[in-house]
Order: C-alpha cells, then structure tokens, then sequence
C-alpha cells in the first residue's frame, strides 16, 4: 500500500507543461531528488495533449457560465480544523468544490479523467499521515495543489522546497515581487479553475478550503467582492504540534530540498505570524455579515449547532433540510482518537516567545 513515507510521486505530476522548466531555473533540487522530478515531469508531459484540449475547448466552455451564488471560503491555519468543517459542508448538494483529482490534475479535467483518475486512485495513499483522514480522488480538496499545477504562483510549492518557504510565502501570498499582470492572471485563472470545479461536482455555489487563503483575502474579494467567509482557529499549542506533526507526514511524498527538523519549525512559527497578520488586516475589508469566526474546541463540540447558526449568519440557505445528511456523515467517522500532545518545555517556550498574540486574541491560556 503506498504512503507518504514511500510515495514516489509528487503532486506536481499534473503541472503545466511549462512550469517544469521554470521551476528547474527558479529552485535548487538537490541531487537525491532529481529521479523524483524527472518522474513527475515525465508524467506531466503526458498531460500536455490533453492540456491543450482543455484549453481550446473546455475553458472556453466554462468562461461563459455565470453564477448568482457567493462563494463560501474556509480560512484557517492548517490543522485548525478547517477539513472536518469542509467535508461537513460539501454533504450539501449546493455545493460544488474541488476534489483530490482535480487538485493535482486541474490540466486534465475532461479528456484526461479516465487516464489519470485511475492511475491516481492507484498511487495515491489511502489516508493522511498525522490524523489518518481517509484519502480518494473523489473527496473535498484545497486548491492551491491546482494552482501550482496551472500557473507558477502557488504558495504550495513549498512543499517542494522547503528551503524557500519564507520567500515562497512572501511572493505568492504577500504579492512582493509580483507584477499586476501576474496577479490578475492568478485571479483569472483561478476564477476560471472555480467554475470548472463547480461545473464537474454539479454544484451551485463554490465552496473552498484552503488555509493559503487566510493570508489571501484582498485577493478573494477583488474576485468575489461579496464572498462569504468562515475563520476557524485553535489553541496554538495545539496548532503547532499538530502542523509540525503533519508537515513531517508529507513531506517525504514531495520534496526536492532537504530540511531540517529546526529548518521546519522556523517556518512554522514564521509563516503563522505572517498568515496571521494579513488575516487580520484583511478582515476588515469583509462586510460584517460574510465574516463568522469560530473557536475549534467549541465547534467540536457541537458540530450540527455552530453549522446551523453558520447558515444563518451567511444566509447559506434553511440548514434542517441538510441536517439529517451531516449527521449521517458524523456518525460514518465512528470515533475518532485526537492525538495526544505532550510538549518539552522548549516547544512551549518557541511558541509563547513567538505567538503570544494569538493566546490573547482568543482567550487561551498560555502554558
């Protein structure tokens, strides 16, 4: 059975024909990881034909559908519990959303499904390491996976070079360096990748999770200026050493650059203070009634609760007749062991020296 430890296969397989060459002049990967690359590029190279078609057919198709709904935005840290508050929601025939296949192969939507599709469902593991979510190409997605794939300006390319996170965040989601034509081409593309997502999973309104776009909002509203959005947060002892947990996880799966466990917790504990930030400056561009912040020891403990008062405040529509349906859903998960954190005292030190903020914005209390 493929894991992440093992896997072979980069999510970048489904990128661009063109992005490969760039990403080759733009980064450093290093020796030992060279197979890896040349392995993924092989594949994306037989994608190109289909990428084509896509491009003169599909897109052309899916810029001509319009939609009178808002999107719905999940925001959040990852491991904040923005994924068990997607996959509630996307039990909600209204919405469409982008899935596991369509994240890694967004340049092979239509003609290339029936190549692609079973070959991923093949290689892919059947569950995420750190909380053992269940995996399949047909389940909710974030989409920055996708982005990457389409264009070269995905913050998720750190995951390839870990290296350069810092710099990978500053430019894909702070904009520095990126010329206006470069941001309204991401906006385009993205706007366009939507309604794709939308179109394929039947949906009536788009909904996304996808923690990148906590430090993205401006960029959401200059797209979607009326978009509803959903924060979650946690307690940021938790937060660090589960991110730090599942960072670990994944990364064997698709990296091209060598890191270091003191390498890896830097980038954490900056990149949640740089995410942090922009949120927060960002927000307040957010009407009033599209914003619902929520507290994850709260909403865990009543899921059905907080969704029905989210329907009500984002005027998403009468939740009862969904109701039966996540519950359905809750009660499939079975029960679910919660990883049990125990931390040294320099983790607790790194994270009260580094987010101390955080502790007094939401009433937690510092170890």
């Amino acid at each position: 059975m493929a894991s992440f430890d093992n896997l072979e296969m980069a999510t970048l397989v489904g990128s661009s024909h063109k992005n490969f060459s760039k990403l080759e002049n733009q980064y450093k990967i290093e020796p030992q990881y060279q197979s890896k690359f040349n392995k993924a590029k092989l594949i994306g190279n037989l994608c190109y034909p289909v990428e084509a078609i896509n491009q003169n057919w599909l897109y052309k198709k899916v810029d001509k559908i319009e939609t009178d709904k808002d999107p719905v935005f999940v925001l959040g840290h990852w491991r904040s519990g923005t994924t068990h508050l997607h996959n509630l929601l996307s039990k909600d025939p209204q919405f469409g959303f982008v899935n596991t296949f369509q994240s890694v192969f967004p340049n092979a939507l239509m003609f290339g499904r029936n190549i692609f599709r079973p070959i991923m469902k093949m290689m892919m593991p059947k569950e995420r390491p750190a909380d053992g979510l269940k995996l399949d190409p047909a389940f909710p997605q974030e989409e920055e996976f996708a982005l990457g794939n389409l264009h070269d300006m995905s913050y998720y390319y750190f995951w390839y070079f870990p290296k350069d996170t810092i710099k990978i965040f500053d430019k894909f989601l702070l904009g520095k360096g990126l010329s206006e034509d470069e941001k309204q081409h991401w906006r385009t593309t993205y706007e366009r990748f939507a309604k794709l997502a939308l179109w394929q999973t039947k949906g009536e309104r788009f909904l996304s999770k996808n923690p990148p776009h906590t430090a993205r909002v401006d960029e959401l509203l200059k797209i979607y200026p009326n978009a509803k959005f959903i924060y979650i947060y946690r307690n940021p002892y938790e937060v660090y050493g589960s991110t730090f947990r599942f960072f670990k996880g994944v990364l064997p799966s698709q990296q091209f650059q060598s890191i270091t466990d003191e390498e890896l917790s830097d980038n954490i504990l900056k990149v949640f203070t740089k995410m942090y930030d922009k949120y927060e400056q960002d927000k307040l561009s957010i009407p009033s009634e599209n914003l619902v912040e929520i507290k994850y020891e709260e909403f865990s403990k009543d899921n059905l609760g907080y969704l029905d008062n989210i329907y009500k405040q984002l005027n998403l529509g009468d939740f009862s007749k969904v109701k039966d349906t996540m519950q359905n859903y809750l009660d499939s998960l079975g029960s679910h062991k919660k990883h049990n954190y125990s931390f040294p005292q320099e983790t607790i030190d790194k994270v009260n020296s580094n987010w101390s903020y955080a502790f007094e914005k939401w009433n937690y209390d510092m170890l």
